[in-house]
């Protein structure tokens, strides 16, 4: 009697992308307490310490107190560091130390599902923990706009839009000790420059118009015209930026990882 071969068809692109950050999900909420201590504190402790400090001597900052002109930027800042030690450390660890991603490509799932995957996962995260952060403030008399509701979301392409810098990061690195050079000298210049902690009319001009195209700064200020409800003629060019960009990053990003996979 012949044998008959049944054929499974390939999961959906969606579904591999699910599976990849389910098994991400799985590993990280072995410990979520431990991992999560310092996502969720970090930036409610920082705006205690800089904000009740600088609030008194600052006063208002573009007609709303200082507190509120921070609260925005440290929802993003909180999302973006998660996003940037996620796939520059981690997936490092993965790729080069546990080896999970030869696993991974073993099954249906793809190279490039493997690392679409990974920004999906940052993405997702980082709106979970955003969702927590805001409400925190929000209880705190911070936000006062029902659009904030909507900063979730911009935690989310933000995330993917950094995601892909620790992707870049990981092409280039040789041990994970270089990772230093990537968060001091990349992702701590743009959570400082990125008018988290001023206004960027208070940079050179120069300086200023550089710093409104970082990946950063259209998040943040997005956000904060959500949870201020005080919404700028750049509204929708800032809208477009933070849901367009993300998407040929990754692109290059995750091209720009295959060899490294594959060897």
């Amino acid at each position: 009697m012949n044998s008959i071969k049944i054929i499974r068809p390939v999961p959906s692109f969606t579904r591999r992308l699910l599976a990849i950050c389910y098994r991400h999900y799985t590993v990280y909420n072995r410990n979520f307490f431990t991992n999560s201590f310092g996502v969720m504190l970090e930036p409610v402790m920082f705006l205690a310490a800089m904000g009740l400090g600088l609030a008194a001597s600052i006063g208002t900052v573009d007609g709303t107190s200082y507190l509120v002109f921070l609260a925005p930027a440290q929802i993003v800042i909180g999302a973006a560091f998660s996003a940037a030690f996620e796939t520059s450390y981690s997936t490092y660890f993965r790729l080069e130390m546990d080896h999970n991603y030869d696993s991974m490509i073993a099954t249906p799932i793809g190279v490039l599902d493997v690392f679409w995957g990974e920004l999906f996962y940052v993405g997702l995260r980082s709106t979970f923990f955003s969702t927590l952060v805001l409400t925190v403030f929000w209880f705190c008399g911070l936000i006062l706009s029902p659009w904030a509701l909507v900063t979730p979301l911009v935690s989310f392409f933000t995330s993917i839009s950094i995601g892909t810098l620790g992707l870049f990061a990981n092409r280039l690195v040789k041990s994970i000790n270089q990772f230093n050079y990537f968060i001091t000298g990349v992702i701590s210049p743009l959570s400082l420059f990125s008018g988290t902690l001023f206004p960027l009319e208070k940079l050179p001009k120069a300086a200023a118009f550089a710093a409104h195209w970082l990946p950063l700064y259209p998040s943040v200020h997005l956000c904060r015209m959500l949870t201020t409800g005080h919404f700028q003629p750049d509204l929708w060019v800032t809208v477009a930026y933070v849901i367009l960009v993300p998407w040929p990053l990754g692109y290059f990003a995750v091209r720009c990882m295959v060899p490294k996979l594959i060897k």
